[in-house]
């Protein structure tokens, strides 16, 4: 069977009802993409159904992570009863960081040298806190966290290559610098510059890369 799309740790083949419908099928998307660039995948995926979904969503609960969705979500059937859910997750998602796993799954997908440099610490501390030997500081968590955003957009785009090259790669849309010139220093998500690379990002998963 075809490949619908894929990235590291999710190889879509088949989308099994209710999933095919517009509504759900960006969410659905969308959910396993953030899930993943969090370093929250404890396996592959290659079918969008809702066994999967609630896989997911169990996986989360584990981590303190939307465990009362995780629970309604079992009894869901409908698509409304999905898209509800979904929505709550993917917010419950973006206010809650993980940086000891998200920061192993950024520097896999980044590489040391970019991560650090965006993050703006030292390769020792960054070992540190993916090791879970000290606690990440809080704008350090933020910057990680935020990163997966950027990275979970691009990721239905991309591959993990094409992910790391995104970042590189001089743009108009930020005046002929690149991603990783605008998070080289002290940045925060809440600073313009850093509003613009996840917008630059979040365009792809409609439009397309260009």
């Amino acid at each position: 069977m075809d490949i619908i799309w894929r990235m590291a740790n999710i190889h879509i083949t088949s989308v099994l009802p209710p999933f095919e419908e517009e509504q759900l099928y960006p969410r659905a998307t969308r959910f396993l993409r953030r899930a993943d660039a969090m370093g929250l995948l404890e396996e592959p995926i290659q079918e969008l159904s809702a066994d999967v979904v609630r896989r997911v969503a169990r996986i989360l609960s584990k981590r303190g992570l939307a465990s009362d969705l995780a629970a309604r979500l079992t009894v869901a059937t409908s698509r409304d009863e999905f898209v509800r859910y979904l929505d709550a997750a993917l917010r419950a998602l973006d206010e809650s960081p993980v940086p000891e796993a998200e920061l192993a799954k950024l520097d896999a997908i980044l590489g040391h040298e970019l991560l650090i440099e965006m993050l703006d610490i030292s390769a020792a501390s960054l070992h540190r806190y993916q090791s879970g030997d000290r606690d990440a500081p809080d704008a350090i968590a933020e910057r990680a966290h935020y990163l997966t955003s950027v990275i979970a957009a691009l990721e239905g785009t991309y591959n993990d290559f094409g992910v790391r090259r995104w970042f590189e790669r001089p743009r108009s849309v930020f005046n002929g610098r690149t991603a990783r010139q605008l998070l080289s220093r002290r940045w925060t998500p809440s600073d313009e510059p850093a509003r613009s690379v996840l917008a630059a990002a979040e365009s792809l998963q409609d439009l397309g890369a260009t």
